[in-house]
């Protein structure tokens, strides 16, 4: 959407709308993925 962006209009929504797509489907992955009970979880500042 981005890339398309850069050569045709792309309305906000649109854009908002897909951001929050893939937000869902990540959420959506980890609970199919045994409700995420083998997932590492992010720890903000723990990579410095």
């Amino acid at each position: 959407m981005v890339t398309l962006n850069r050569t045709e209009p792309v309305g906000a929504p649109a854009l908002r709308y897909v951001n929050r797509l893939s937000d869902h489907l990540f959420v959506l992955a980890r609970h199919l993925n045994d409700q995420g009970a083998g997932d590492v979880l992010w720890t903000p500042g723990a990579n410095r």
